[in-house]
């Protein structure tokens, strides 16, 4: 009997990340997944791949490590000097890192939790993956839960366009039924917009930029929108005016402080300088507390991984037993068929019911107990024979 579906020694990763190369290699190395998937999968038990713009990860379940190898470099090419190598439980470890968000390039963020479900969701869609891979990402969107749920690593935004936004509701209570004006179209005035309108529930957002077709690409279902001009929105009076534009300084935008108490300008540089409007500086002391709190969050996130992984194992190894005795009542099951066999051979032949049962159960009796037999006579120096023994004992009364 040689059952490994659930042997966790079995599982390798290999991995390039952020760490080691850069965001170009990473998209490059995505583009060829399927071709990766198409080589490895003919040499592995199980494969799943998890590709984003901060890591491309390749957990396998395999015994051919050698061959494995080999056709990883061919695959990979001169990525290959970026690989990364986990066996074992360190893999899994690894993966319920990644999914509690201690790995990511902004500790404790949110996305690579459904990244990872989704790429096994992939694998196992195009049939790709393994009961030890399943067993394995399974737990590791549990630990990703637990982690986010019970801890505060998510806690707190890190970025400077949601922490402007933070940081002005801050200072109003609520950006709740509030004017707001976000002036920019690019990436991080959608960025405050988009955080804008998951968190809070603005009476409306009135959008600035020197084209307005670009403004108009920011708006979005969840809020009130309108656009206005650059020129004319200097003018009007909102709760809370939002800046992120290039080029700056520009004069125009002084006219902004006759109307509106509370400017948050994240230019660089700024663009609208003047000692009533807050910036970066201003900005950054959320951004720096909350970091400071996430970091603080990882001996309780590694904690969780600990108590998960120790479930993982106890899990496997119930599996095996569980694939163990299904494979011992498969081997009972043609002891049986064999003897049913023999002995209408056995009572065709002239002999009489009692000796061809008593035959055949002695039969079964000495095949089905022979591994058991050999295992006590194997060991009987040791503590195998002495438990096998009692246990019997225990039962037979």
């Amino acid at each position: 009997m040689n059952n490994q579906e659930y042997d966790i020694n079995n599982l390798k990763l290999y991995s390039i990340t952020y760490k080691d190369s850069c965001f170009y290699d990473l998209v490059k190395l995505g583009e060829i997944k399927e071709k990766i998937y198409n080589n490895i999968f003919n040499i592995v038990k199980g494969l799943v791949i998890l590709s984003t713009c901060n890591r491309f990860e390749i957990y396998v379940d395999s015994t051919n490590d050698d061959v494995l190898l080999d056709e990883l470099n061919q695959s990979l090419g001169i990525y290959t000097k970026y690989l990364h190598k986990y066996s074992g439980i360190e893999s899994a470890i690894h993966l319920f890192r990644v999914s509690s968000g201690i790995e990511s390039a902004i500790i404790g963020e949110t996305e690579v939790l459904s990244q990872v479900k989704n790429a096994w969701e992939e694998s196992k869609n195009m049939g790709y993956s393994s009961k030890l891979l399943d067993s394995v990402f399974h737990q590791s969107i549990i630990v990703g839960k637990r982690v986010r749920n019970e801890t505060d690593i998510s806690k707190g935004v890190l970025g400077y366009p949601q922490a402007s936004v933070e940081f002005g509701s801050k200072i109003l209570g609520t950006l709740d039924n509030k004017k707001i004006a976000v002036i920019g179209a690019g990436n991080a005035a959608k960025i405050m917009i988009d955080h804008i309108c998951s968190k809070y529930n603005p009476k409306l957002i009135t959008i600035a930029n020197r084209t307005k077709e670009k403004a108009k690409m920011l708006i979005n279902n969840r809020c009130n929108f309108e656009i206005e001009d650059l020129n004319s929105i200097v003018n009007k009076k909102y709760d809370i005016v939002l800046i992120a534009i290039k080029g700056g300084p520009f004069d125009f935008l002084k006219e902004l402080l006759n109307n509106n108490n509370l400017i948050i300008d994240i230019s660089t540089p700024n663009a609208l300088e003047s000692d009533t409007v807050y910036n970066l500086e201003s900005v950054e002391k959320i951004v720096k507390e909350n970091f400071t709190h996430r970091m603080s969050q990882i001996p309780l996130v590694e904690k969780i991984i600990e108590e998960e992984t120790g479930k993982l194992i106890d899990y496997l190894r119930k599996r095996y037993i569980d694939e163990s005795i299904s494979e011992i009542m498969k081997y009972i099951d043609s002891i049986i068929k064999n003897e049913i066999e023999q002995t209408k051979k056995n009572i065709n032949k002239g002999m009489n019911l009692d000796d061809a049962l008593r035959i055949a159960f002695e039969s079964f009796t000495k095949k089905s107990m022979r591994p058991i037999f050999n295992l006590m006579h194997d060991s009987y120096k040791g503590e195998i024979s002495e438990l096998i023994i009692e246990y019997y004992k225990r039962n037979m009364r």
